[in-house]
């Protein structure tokens, strides 16, 4: 990431709107992918490319794991700094249960009400009528995850992971990527995973594996919270490289499709979304160099706070949700349906809407509750002076230059 601080600011101290940004726009773009067969999915990352907005979201929840978690942890609150982490992973549980229960809920509702008892066939739902003991039990352990409601397991494990990530640190920040190199070649070569059950296989988005992406993205951020410096500077060379790759994955996408890999092994030339296979991991990469370093002149070089996607991306966890059962509420109205114009448009533009009203309804709420907690002191500050005896100033002035604390 670029460096945008003055020297009069401690490092770091500058929050870059550019991330929530990204992270709003990456949630959009997830909103329309995760509701299928519809015209506007066609113009998203997925399709220009080998990633899509999965992998820059969790490459921006590792930027900003290092302001929230790691700064603290790396001063020595270790303790704080990982129980706080833990207790995010944990609020990611309990919010991945929620949506389970509810998708659950949705598509129950619309095989009754569409008379189609196919929908509880979908996304790994039916082994809660085949299975339906052994599927409880998969529920709160995590190992029996719905169709595009698998996310957030990946994402607190890895949070659980966090701990270790930031002990390497503390040695060095090469050292805590190269831990997380090894760990994505030992996962890819040898397959490592968790498991599902009742299902077979492993966890789609394997938390091994895109553990690297996380990695790298908190790799960024402690060197701009650390040293106020980009972790990888600007190079000509460097960016016409990135600019090239970008150029080579869009034309092999319209040539053969992520369909047809090259012919290497699986991790250095598919396209594997669950080991996130290395065509992937530099896509995502070249990517978020290009725009970390887009011209000045560029309209993303330069994020204001009041930008609609940046409120979008500081909401993220409520406004994922929201748009996870807006996109499968979508699922249950298009189904068996083919793309129609019209019906597309008129749910993307419904369930994106939601979305924005509410990041805008949670910004009203936190600026509300900061002037609760400040207003009762303005108004009680006046009446304070005015009673106040007229040798007290003085002695409050002698106090402070003591150093004393009142």
């Amino acid at each position: 990431m670029t460096q945008s601080t003055t020297s009069a600011r401690p490092a770091g101290s500058q929050r870059d709107h550019r991330v929530d940004f990204y992270r709003g726009i990456a949630l959009s773009m997830i909103f329309v992918n995760h509701a299928p067969d519809n015209v506007w999915e066609l113009y998203t990352t997925r399709n220009f490319g080998f990633s899509d907005a999965a992998e820059l979201f969790v490459f921006l929840a590792g930027f900003a794991s290092a302001f929230a978690y790691g700064r603290g942890f790396l001063n020595g609150n270790v303790l704080v700094s990982t129980l706080k982490a833990w207790r995010r992973a944990g609020m990611l549980y309990l919010v991945h249960i929620f949506l389970t229960m509810a998708v659950i809920a949705l598509f129950a509702y619309g095989a009754l009400l569409l008379g189609n008892g196919a929908l509880m066939e979908q996304h790994g739902i039916g082994y809660i009528l085949t299975k339906p003991l052994e599927s409880l039990i998969g529920i709160v352990v995590l190992t029996q995850q719905l169709a595009y409601v698998n996310i957030l397991p990946m994402y607190s494990v890895i949070l659980l992971m966090l701990p270790l990530h930031l002990a390497l640190a503390r040695i060095s920040s090469g050292a805590m990527l190269c831990g997380a190199i090894l760990l994505w070649l030992v996962a890819g070569t040898l397959r490592l995973d968790l498991p599902n059950y009742p299902a077979s296989g492993g966890w789609f988005f394997n938390p091994f594996s895109w553990q690297l992406i996380f990695a790298i993205g908190l790799y960024c951020g402690l060197s701009k919270s650390q040293r106020n410096a980009p972790a990888v500077p600007y190079s000509p060379v460097l960016y016409a490289a990135a600019l090239a790759y970008l150029a080579f994955a869009f034309a092999f996408i319209g040539w053969r499709g992520i369909e047809h890999p090259l012919d290497l092994p699986m991790l250095f030339g598919q396209f594997d979304k669950t080991f996130v296979s290395l065509p992937r991991l530099l896509h995502v990469l070249a990517m978020i160099y290009v725009f970390a370093y887009a011209p000045k002149t560029s309209p993303v070089a330069k994020v204001s706070r009041r930008n609609p996607f940046t409120a979008l991306g500081r909401h993220s966890l409520p406004v994922f949700a929201l748009g996870t059962i807006l996109a499968l509420a979508a699922q249950v109205v298009k189904f068996g349906r083919p793309e129609h114009f019209v019906l597309d448009t008129a749910m993307v533009v419904l369930g994106l809407s939601l979305q924005f009203g509410l990041a805008y309804y949670l910004e009203w709420w936190g600026e509300a509750k900061k002037r609760s907690r400040t207003s009762p002191a303005r108004a009680t500050a006046p009446a304070a002076r005015k009673n106040r005896p007229a040798a007290e100033p003085r002695r409050s002035r002698n106090l402070i230059a003591n150093g004393s604390s009142l």
